[in-house]
Formats: C-alpha cells, structure tokens, sequence
C-alpha cells in the first residue's frame, strides 16, 4: 500500500463464544445492528468492542490536526469496532460486511468518533456473491 508502519498490536478477536459465531456476520440480514444489539447486552463481546474502539480512539487522538491515521484489521473485529465507535448511528443503513479492500473513514472529533463514510471496493469476478 506504500504507507509506512508506526505500530502494530495485538487485537482480539471479534468472534466471540456463544456471542458472535465466525463468520456469522455474513449470514445477517442487518449485521451492524445486530452487533449493536449483541454490544448493549453488556457480555464478552462488549468488552471486546470497547477494547477495539479505546485502540482505535487512541491511534487517532495522537495524529496531529489535519492528518489522518491508517488502521488495518481483519474480518469480523472491523465490524464490531465501528458498532463501538459509533454507538448511537443508524447501524442498519450501513450494509453488508467488509469484503476484502473494503474501507471506512471515521471522523474523530474533542475525542469522539463522528460521522462514517463507507469505500466498498469493486467486487472481483472471482468473490462470491
């Protein structure tokens, strides 16, 4: 991608135990909703999403005014992150899951996350549909 890696870290899984099956985003009707309703319940997976979300806040908190922060993960803890940052968002317009090359950008204001624009990426003849 050409940008320069400033951290890693370990992340835990968005999958979670009798919680969020994996891959079970991709048979939900509303995923993100359904994220959110499995996040208010208050159990694993609502500390897992807190602990992306406070990573992510974090990250973004120390890009200086005007700049912008890269954060790459993988399936299933995307998801569950941006339910955590933007707890209160019309969660069931925001579509299907992330597909491979799928981006978000956050806007991240006085400490709070705001706004969200989602970048699919064009679908290859080869993923399924």
């Amino acid at each position: 991608m050409g940008f320069a890696v400033d951290d890693t870290m370990e992340m835990p899984s968005g999958y979670v135990s009798g919680e969020i099956p994996r891959h079970a985003q991709w048979n939900w009707a509303q995923p993100y909703r359904r994220l959110a309703d499995v996040i208010r319940k208050g159990h694993a997976a609502a500390a897992v999403a807190q602990t992306h979300r406070a990573i992510w806040a974090d990250t973004v908190a120390g890009v200086p005014e005007g700049g912008s922060a890269l954060l790459i993960g993988h399936g299933g803890a995307i998801e569950l992150a941006l339910v955590a940052c933007l707890p209160d968002a019309s969660h069931d317009t925001w579509g299907t899951p992330f597909a491979h090359c799928d981006g978000v950008r956050l806007g991240f204001t006085d400490g709070h996350f705001v706004g969200v624009e989602f970048h699919r990426a064009p679908k290859s003849p080869l993923q399924p549909n």
